[in-house]
């Protein structure tokens, strides 16, 4: 009898350990979850999972528990484009989903180290020099006449086709026109990190002067183009080499470059002109470069003075 029962008992052994495991199995099955870790630039994104908003990003991320499956992740948050995908995650899975939102006619540019100026340029252009720029959005395109007759009604252009940038703007004008939509002018080293990208190249389209490539080289009374109508350049961005001159938030100074910060430079506190940068539709190579900053305009208003607008990273 006791040698059945110890038989017995081997048998049972194992099944009891199969029982368990398969009990461990449903557990697991009935409560483990995916994990999503969720980092937004900026932070304070609402995020939102097959129509229910479940959090809001922090600098550090976001981490959330989700059924596996498939599921519809909608990060959203004012001002900004709202970002939708779809993932399928698996069971107990941890998924890693980092994503730059997009401000509505605006590129993202890291910002970081850049070597600004041109030694081989004009004396307001050296010396060349290391510049660090905290991350910042700058407008695609240059603001166009439409856009900014929304605004002031009173303003008459002196281009009217469609989709021309406005211009005959003074720097007053302009200035006030971006911070009425929340934005700023670039200053001059934001707008030459744009132009040239992390590389520094004379034009935003590449090493090499081209007037296909972007407007410039044309007759005085040509005028500028829509804007777009050229491919983008180094940022993304469009009609950086030619066109129209753009307005910078800094003055003017020849001897800028040897006296001004390098992290996050504004210019001089004063002065009796400010910066105009990319060159117009009439500029040759040497103007139409990216570090070019004339200094001996004559005007604040002027038929082929542009401009477009900036932001901080917030």
């Amino acid at each position: 009898m006791s040698e059945a029962r110890s038989n017995w008992v081997l048998w049972l052994i194992p099944l009891v350990i199969l029982a368990i495991a398969g009990i461990s199995f449903v557990v697991f099955w009935l409560t483990t979850k995916s994990n999503l870790h969720i980092l937004t630039t900026p932070a304070g994104v609402s995020v939102s999972v097959n129509g229910g908003i479940v959090g809001v990003t922090a600098d550090s991320g976001l981490v959330l528990a989700v059924e596996p499956g498939a599921l519809e992740l909608v990060l959203s948050r004012a001002g900004f484009e709202d970002a939708v995908s779809s993932h399928n995650v698996r069971r107990g899975e941890l998924i890693q989903i980092e994503h730059l939102m997009k401000r509505e006619g605006m590129v993202f540019v890291r910002g970081g180290r850049f070597r600004m100026g041109n030694n081989a340029g004009a004396y307001s252009e050296k010396p060349e020099r290391d510049v660090t720029l905290d991350p910042y959005y700058i407008d695609t395109s240059e603001v166009t006449a439409k856009v900014y007759k929304e605004y002031d009604s009173s303003y008459r252009p002196a281009y009217t086709a469609a989709g021309l940038p406005a211009t005959g703007i003074a720097w007053e004008e302009a200035d006030a026109y971006c911070r009425s939509a929340g934005k700023r002018l670039p200053t001059e080293a934001e707008w030459e990190r744009a132009c040239a990208g992390p590389e520094a190249l004379p034009y935003a389209y590449g090493n090499a002067y081209d007037a296909t490539l972007g407007r410039t080289g044309s007759r005085v009374q040509d005028g500028p183009v829509p804007v777009g109508q050229y491919e983008a350049g180094n940022a993304g961005v469009v009609d950086m080499t030619g066109n129209v001159w753009e307005w910078c938030s800094d003055w003017h100074g020849r001897d800028t470059y040897r006296t001004s910060d390098t992290l996050n430079p504004a210019g001089p506190l004063r002065g009796d002109r400010h910066v105009i940068r990319g060159g117009a539709w009439y500029s040759n190579a040497s103007f139409s470069r990216c570090t070019h900053r004339p200094g001996n305009f004559r005007s604040q208003r002027d038929p082929s003075f542009g401009f477009r607008c900036a932001r901080d990273l917030d």
